[in-house]
C-alpha cells in the first residue's frame, strides 16, 4: 500500500510540474503545447534519450537547503523548435530550422532562455507543491548524442524521480521528454 501511495505522490508532482511547463512555454512561445501521457517511476541512475541527439536543460534543486540536481532532456528537433519559437520566427521557418544539425549562436542563445523559462516552470511548480521548501534554477544545458545520459552531480544512493512524457507542440508529432528531479521527501 504504502508503495502505491508513493507512486500516486511521485505522479501528481511529475504532472504538476509537466503542466506547468507546458502552459509557461505554450503561452511565451505563442503556439501550444501538452502533455499527451506520462509515465512515472524512481531510478536509482540517470537516464538517456534514445534514438537521437537532445538537449539535457539541466536543473539546480536546492531542498531544504541541500543542493541536488535534475535534467528535462529534449529531443534536438523539439528543442530546435523551441528556441525558434522564442526567436518569434514564422512556422514555415521553423519547419526548416527542426532539420538543422549544427547550431548558429542566436539559436544557441535562444536555448539558454529556454532552459531559462523551463527552471522558473520547475521552480514555481515545486514550490507550489512542497509549500516554499524548494529553489529550482536553471543550469544551461548540454547536448547529448543518443544513450547518454546528463552530467550532473547526485548523492551516493539517491533516487531521482523520472518522468517520460509525451508532449505535443503546435503542429507538430508528438514527442517523447524525461524529466529527472531529486526526490523529495515530505516535510517532518
Amino acid at each position: 500500500m504504502a508503495e502505491d501511495t508513493q507512486v500516486e505522490q511521485d505522479t501528481e508532482v511529475l504532472s504538476h510540474v509537466f503542466t506547468k511547463i507546458c502552459e509557461d512555454m505554450g503561452m511565451l512561445l505563442d503556439r501550444p503545447l501538452a502533455v499527451e501521457s506520462l509515465k512515472v517511476q524512481r531510478s536509482d541512475h540517470k537516464v538517456a534519450g534514445e534514438r537521437t541527439v537532445h538537449i539535457a536543460f539541466r536543473l539546480g534543486v536546492t531542498i531544504d537547503g541541500v543542493a541536488s540536481h535534475g535534467a528535462l532532456l529534449v529531443p534536438l528537433a523539439d528543442s530546435i523548435a523551441f528556441a525558434c519559437y522564442l526567436m518569434m520566427m514564422a512556422d514555415d521557418v521553423v519547419a526548416l530550422r527542426r532539420k538543422d544539425k549544427d547550431l548558429e549562436r542566436a539559436t544557441k542563445d535562444a536555448m539558454v532562455e529556454v532552459a531559462n523559462l523551463i527552471g522558473g516552470s520547475v521552480d514555481g511548480a515545486l514550490r507550489e507543491l512542497f509549500a516554499k521548501r524548494t529553489v529550482t534554477r536553471s543550469e544551461g544545458c548540454q547536448g547529448l548524442r543518443p544513450g547518454v545520459a546528463p552530467a550532473f552531480q547526485r548523492p551516493e544512493g539517491s533516487e531521482l524521480l523520472v518522468g517520460r512524457a509525451k508532449l505535443k507542440l503546435h503542429t507538430y508529432p508528438a514527442f517523447e521528454t524525461i524529466l529527472m528531479l531529486p526526490a523529495i521527501a515530505p516535510a517532518e
